[in-house]
């Protein structure tokens, strides 16, 4: 679909040509709605680039709606049906009711410097999880917050929440509709009168006390799709409004972006500030105790980014990338250059997790397919190397100082998270509560296997299997990848894996260049120009369960989410004869207007940026929406995306859905765009559930299906 065409051959009759298109697929019995095209010519470093679905991109325009709507009447019908013909939402239902168990443990707020008082609880199924506070024993909990109480028309998510140091009030955050965008409200904890005020314009912020208020960061708030720029910290006085609030830190570039953390005992505080265009950092800290009222320098424009864990003992603990590695660092306010390594670096290991004590610091690693613990003290002696079982990740590690008690958390794909204590004395760990489950959770195999990519590179790929890997080419096969940012991607418990697998399909996760899984150089070579790495991997990876014999085209599918959703669009337009069937699930895929919208521009240090020659066209060259092409036959494929997912917008869904609906191709080509929701889907169970069946009863109708 690419149409790029140098300035003196642009031809006129493009600007007025307006077509509507509707189109049926007589296979699956459906017929799209119409689609207006009409072409507007966009212009690059001498290019003129023709995109015909642009006006797809004003959201909120009533048209934009309509055409919506229309969408989803045929994908939900279609999708309900397949669900049903398919049992899948019995059976998911199942399975995600361990889920809801597993929810009221995971998420309690830990501190390592207090005794948690606040758990979330789900009260049902038709409702988000409410703040429930601790007053006398530890089962002795009381309703705090309700978020049905917050909003009659919108759907509230609480996303965070923060106690005061005494524990008097409780700052928390929460959503409307999924966004992005956040509110603050203050609840008394003593019965009292709580705080009236409502802070709004708060986005990617999180809440540090100080004295009886808090700092916090805002942004101009405007349109669903309108960037995220000019950010600002303010500090907001309890019973105050937040005009009256003031401002603790901006600059000139609109780019620049902040983040302050303090500690508990209100003893240090870091800002960071971070322009993404430039990939520039710098540090300023800001001591209460001290006479000098003001944050002062640590780090000034420097290249690696530091996140602040905790001062103890004169001393700032950070996590920086040293040498390839995350590593935990520690120095002082006074000699900032003076740095000293705390923890130890492991050649195939990453650090997913720590949690400081006074004395000492547990740290998790990753290796590909096998985690482990590791104690250090603080000056980065090593007490001990934990090992833990193979398969799974470690998450959620907690001390709770009160009763001397160090919590962990650990899940694979197939078994949902089991509640681990270790004994900080003889560090032996002991499972403290188990998630029931009714399936054969001893029957779920897995394996890490190693392929050539494309330049050679030997790509890992996770596999999980019930009993025994055919090679009879007969296995469905999901494959899956996100590839990006860094990210470091471990395994978790997942429903609709294990509904995939029971129904006789195998699941593999393929550690794509692009994440974090191999170091610093993993992701280096998988973002701006080597981002076609991504690509090649997880096609490689398709390549070698086809050649293995685990699997045939016709029954290998792909999901991914977010820059998963990326890949999945990449790899479909690039060698969309390799899969069955492809999920995009809010997928960034108009690589070349990204930028344009929400928070866009922090990604330029990810994927590069139209207005740089070079980087244009790069990502051109494998931009989802700008490569699908005219006589092609693309699997079936569903995109799912939220009507107030302000992250990576719908109209991304929009514009390919359009493109992919107006080709000649015979499969089904879905728009699913989920109302009062965001870029992490739905919040209460009941739609989980419906939502998690309307993906795998499509997945299961084009590669479980044996008729």
């Amino acid at each position: 679909m690419l149409n790029m065409l140098r300035l003196p051959y642009l031809p006129s009759l493009l600007l007025s040509s307006i077509i509507l298109t509707s189109f049926s697929i007589n296979s699956q019995s459906l017929e799209y709605p119409p689609t207006i095209k009409r072409p507007t010519i966009n212009e690059y470093h001498g290019y003129q680039v023709m995109d015909e679905y642009q006006w797809l991109e004003e959201i909120d325009r009533p048209e934009v709606r309509i055409w919506v709507e229309a969408q989803n009447d045929v994908s939900q019908k279609h999708l309900r049906k397949l669900a049903n013909r398919n049992n899948t939402i019995n059976m998911l239902n199942e399975y995600m009711l361990q889920k809801k168990r597993w929810n009221t443990y995971a998420n309690i707020n830990f501190s390592s410097n207090h005794e948690s008082n606040y758990r979330l609880f789900y009260d049902d199924d038709l409702s988000a999880p409410s703040i429930y506070y601790r007053e006398r024993s530890f089962n002795d909990y009381r309703v705090l917050v309700d978020p049905k109480f917050i909003s009659n028309n919108d759907r509230i998510v609480i996303e965070n929440f923060a106690p005061s140091k005494d524990d008097r009030y409780l700052a928390y955050l929460y959503s409307r509709n999924g966004s992005d965008w956040r509110e603050i409200k203050i609840q008394s904890t003593e019965g009292s009168v709580s705080p009236p005020e409502i802070l709004t314009g708060v986005k990617f912020s999180n809440v540090s006390w100080l004295n009886n208020g808090f700092f916090y960061k805002k942004y101009q708030q405007g349109a669903i799709t309108d960037q995220t720029l000019d950010s600002e910290v303010y500090y907001h006085r309890l019973f105050t409004e937040q005009e009256d609030d003031s401002l603790v830190f901006k600059t000139n570039s609109p780019y620049d972006d902040f983040q302050l953390s303090g500690t508990y005992q209100q003893d240090m505080y870091v800002l960071e500030i971070h322009n993404p265009i430039k990939n520039q950092y710098s540090y300023l800290y800001f001591d209460p105790t001290s006479d000098i009222k003001a944050f002062r320098p640590l780090h000034y424009k420097v290249n690696y980014s530091l996140e602040f864990i905790d001062f103890k003992h004169g001393h700032l603990f950070m996590e920086a990338t040293i040498h390839n590695k995350s590593q935990i660092i520690a120095f002082t306010a006074q000699k900032p250059l003076e740095i000293r390594r705390v923890t130890p670096e492991y050649e195939d290991a990453q650090i997913t997790g720590y949690e400081l004590m006074d004395d000492k610091i547990v740290v998790s690693y990753q290796a590909l397919s096998k985690p482990f613990m590791t104690v250090v003290d603080l000056e980065g002696n090593i007490l001990k190397e934990v090992d833990l079982p193979g398969g799974v990740s470690v998450s959620n590690m907690s001390y709770q100082k009160a009763s001397g008690d160090f919590i962990f958390l650990l899940q694979s794909f197939t078994i949902p998270p089991v509640v681990c204590k270790l004994d900080l004395n003889n560090y032996d760990y002991s499972v403290v509560e188990r998630t029931g489950v009714n399936f054969d959770f001893q029957s779920f195999k897995f394996s890490t296997q190693y392929f050539p990519s494309k330049d050679g590179t030997m790509i890992p790929i996770f596999i999980v299997y019930k009993n025994e890997l055919k090679k009879d080419g007969k296995t469905p096969f999901l494959l899956s990848a996100y590839g990006g940012f860094g990210v470091i991607s471990n395994p978790h418990y997942d429903p609709g894996i294990i509904y995939f697998i029971e129904q006789g399909g195998a699941f593999a996760f393929v550690h794509a260049r692009g994440g974090g899984e191999l170091g610093f150089d993993w992701w280096k070579n998988g973002r701006l120009d080597q981002k076609q790495n991504t690509f090649d991997d997880v096609i490689a990876a398709a390549e070698y369960l086809i050649d293995e014999k685990h699997t045939q085209p016709a029954k290998l599918g792909f999901i991914g989410s977010s820059n998963g959703g990326l890949v999945a669009g990449a790899v479909l337009t690039q060698r969309p004869e390799l899969f069955g069937a492809v999920v995009i699930k809010v997928g960034v895929l108009d690589m070349l207007r990204y930028e344009r919208f929400t928070v866009g521009p922090k990604w330029v240090k990810e994927f590069g940026s139209a207005s740089d020659s070079l980087q244009f066209l790069n990502l051109a060259s494998y931009s989802p929406y700008h490569n699908l092409k005219e006589g092609i036959e693309y699997p079936p494929t569903l995109l799912v995306t939220a009507h107030t997912d302000d992250r990576v917008p719908p109209l991304h869904s929009f514009k390919f859905a359009a493109a992919l609906q107006g080709l000649s191709g015979s499969n089904p080509a879905l728009l699913w765009t989920q109302q009062g929701t965001g870029h992490s889907g739905a919040a209460n169970v009941s739609e989980k559930v419906e939502n998690k069946a309307f993906v795998y009863g499509f997945l299961h109708e084009h590669l479980l299906r044996k008729d």
